[in-house]
């Protein structure tokens, strides 16, 4: 900067707020704040000049409108159009839509544009102890109608989002307005990452510094009346973490800070804050909680540290990142107002990665959209473990190929009425189908895809799904833990019991019970030969138990799940109505996955999990290069891809390897 630009810089904005008072009070505001009429009706945009122009809201505050309290200051600005690479100094904001009702409003350029609470809420958070700020916010910046011309806008708009937020000097992440809860959590993250680094710098007091972190996750990780689930809650509670926008917001800043309340805490400690594994903290195995608050701002840190390697030079293959990895897992976890924008939301990214997706079109279909995504996955993958996140979702009324992930829902919302868009399995064992490549091709203009694999068997039978109702719990966000996650169980055991017991090879009922342990941990195991023949008849013991447990429709007392051997007279773990004893609340993390899934029979006598629809004259497949077994429903000459599955006594080859290629036959998915 040239000598004395500082000054001359401050003198522009003294000149600008002063210009913008007087011309406020020339023109005063005579106004009511409805909608988003303004003296000429509705808002009228400006045409951007080009394809490579964007606008920046210049907000100010004019001085003969100042208000004691900053949460009811009316808000002023202009809009500016700057080219992507040549544009003055700017802020990106990041924040919550919530509730879409245009209650609020801003002047721009003198005529008034109807704006949602939270977005005022945010804008005046960022004028505090200033008189004006360069912003650019979506809501504002982007011509959000809903004619052709502004969707046109929108779909550039949202394809050089990358670069608008990379040119930002600061993305600032408004949380919102802050209670105690939240400040609790804010000033536990920031002793949190104070006492990790210290824990970890070598040093004469560095034991000293790792009890003192142990000490405080112990306290921050406690589940109390006033903190159910612990401290952290009262930040990543927040609607904000859970918006699929803000991954690219976050990834693609340069600098990001946020703001809750009073609190203004960097990004990375947020995300290392909450990292219980850097130090490692000792109970990060039996405290499900410790590993949970990665969930939030993992894969946010992830995709950042990945993206400054690629800008590095470093080649996307030595990353090891897959295109599946970037769209699925916040397909599986975040929420979006717009169904396209599960995948909108990620063009920047993977642009800056090196995956090339079609640009964003709002005028397109959803279906056609989610189909061109998982067409890019196969391309850039190159295998078919995409199949291992699919399941029969709602998707299959609105067109979509059953052989396309439905990117829709949230895991957070998923209730016995809105079940499952997705199916969470673990990475399976390569061995199932050899070891061997996949073999597939795209056909019928890229909507039906034909895979080479095997046919194993028919189904024959199959248990209730164990369903979970997410508003009962930490992820749907309810104030306490019901334990309908134990009750549920409790309601679908029994049918999975029978369903092995059916198979009518068992002299006693503690085999068939410990072959039930063996098939629901071996999605945990991944390779089932690994669960010890103590640890197979524990499990039988627990399964044994939860089968005797009756059905207490209306009892109010608290049930006990517990081994007979166990004492429940310290070390429990009391969640709802449940009482259960550590070795049975860590049996049920072993088992978590088998969550929305059921246990099924094969006419063979194979015993398998599979996804929460799969029926009787569902065909058990394995395909070529695959970790899972597939199962599939027919469906005229084609078939319809219900979901992967784990099979006991083939994930280790067994069934693949008694085979031969003459056993190999193309199925067409549609």
């Amino acid at each position: 900067m040239e000598p004395g630009g500082a000054y001359k810089r401050i003198g522009r904005e003294l000149l600008d707020v002063f210009t913008t008072a007087l011309r406020h009070a020339i023109l005063p505001d005579k106004e009511p704040h409805e909608g988003i009429q303004g003296e000429h009706g509705p808002f009228q945009y400006t045409p951007l000049a080009s394809p490579a122009c964007f606008r920046i809201l210049h907000l100010t505050q004019p001085m003969t409108e100042y208000v004691e309290a900053h949460t009811e200051r009316p808000l002023y600005g202009s809009l500016i159009q700057a080219q992507i690479d040549s544009h003055p100094e700017y802020y990106a904001l990041s924040y919550t839509w919530g509730d879409s009702t245009l209650c609020e409003t801003i002047k721009i350029d003198g005529e008034r544009l109807g704006i949602t609470r939270n977005c005022a809420a945010a804008l005046r958070r960022m004028l505090r102890g200033k008189a004006q700020r360069y912003i650019w916010v979506d809501s504002i910046c982007i011509n959000q109608a809903n004619t052709s011309e502004a969707l046109e806008e929108r779909g550039r708009q949202v394809a050089m989002m990358d670069q608008i937020y990379r040119n930002a000097i600061q993305v600032n992440v408004h949380l919102g307005e802050g209670d105690p809860a939240s400040d609790v959590a804010c000033v536990a993250l920031k002793s949190l990452i104070k006492y990790s680094l210290l824990a970890i710098s070598p040093g004469p007091q560095k034991e000293f510094f790792r009890r003192k972190y142990e000490s405080l996750a112990d306290d921050v990780l406690a589940e109390t009346s006033e903190y159910p689930y612990g401290k952290l809650h009262g930040v990543f509670r927040l609607p904000w973490f859970r918006r699929v926008w803000v991954v690219q917001e976050v990834v693609l800043g340069r600098n990001v800070m946020f703001y809750c309340g009073k609190n203004v805490v960097h990004f990375r400690t947020l995300a290392s804050g909450a990292d219980f594994q850097r130090v490692p903290y000792s109970k990060v195995d039996s405290n499900m909680t410790a590993r949970h608050w990665t969930s939030y701002l993992g894969f946010h840190d992830a995709m950042n540290n990945i993206l400054h390697r690629r800008e590095k030079g470093e080649p996307l293959s030595q990353t090891g990142l897959k295109l599946s990895s970037v769209l699925l897992v916040p397909a599986l976890k975040l929420e979006a107002a717009r169904p396209v924008d599960k995948i909108f939301a990620f063009y920047g990214i993977c642009k800056r990665l090196g995956f090339d997706l079609p640009a964003p079109d709002y005028e397109r279909p959803v279906a056609m959209i989610y189909t061109e995504a998982a067409q890019a996955i196969l391309h850039y993958d190159q295998n078919l473990e995409v199949l291992s996140w699919i399941c029969e979702s709602p998707g299959w009324e609105w067109g979509l190929p059953s052989w396309v992930p439905d990117f829709s829902g949230c895991l957070c919302r998923w209730t016995p009425s809105k079940p499952p868009h997705l199916s969470i399995f673990g990475k399976g064992n390569p061995s199932v189908s050899g070891n061997t490549q996949c073999q597939f091709e795209l056909i019928l203009n890229g909507e039906a895809l034909k895979v080479k694999g095997r046919r194993l068997d028919l189904l024959c039978a199959s248990g209730l799904p164990w369903m979970i109702d997410s508003s009962t719990n930490l992820l749907g966000d309810s104030p306490l833990q019901t334990g309908q996650v134990y009750s549920s169980f409790l309601d679908c055991i029994g049918s999975w019991l029978d369903v092995v017991l059916d198979r009518g090879d068992f002299h006693h009922i503690n085999a068939a019970t410990q072959l039930l342990a063996r098939v629901l941990t071996c999605d945990d195991l991944q390779q089932q030969h690994h669960l010890s023949a103590e640890n197979l008849e524990v499990h039988g013991r627990y399964l044994s138990t939860l089968v005797a447990i009756p059905t207490l429709d209306g009892d109010t007392r608290q049930i006990a799940l517990a081994d007979p051997q166990e004492s429940l007279q310290q070390n429990v773990k009391v969640v709802g109505d449940y009482i259960l004893s550590i070795g049975m609340y860590m049996f049920f993390q072993k088992i978590m996955r088998c969550q929305w899934k059921t246990v099924f029979r094969t006419l063979n006598g194979y015993l398998g999990i599979g996804t929460h629809t799969v029926r009787e004259n569902d065909i058990l497949a394995v395909f070529h290069g695959c970790s899972q077994a597939a199962i599939l429903r027919p469906y005229g000459d084609s078939f319809k891809y219900v979901g992967p599955a784990y099979v006991d006594g083939i994930m280790n080859g067994e069934f693949w390897g008694a085979g031969t290629p003459i056993d190999d036959e193309w199925f067409v998915l549609i």
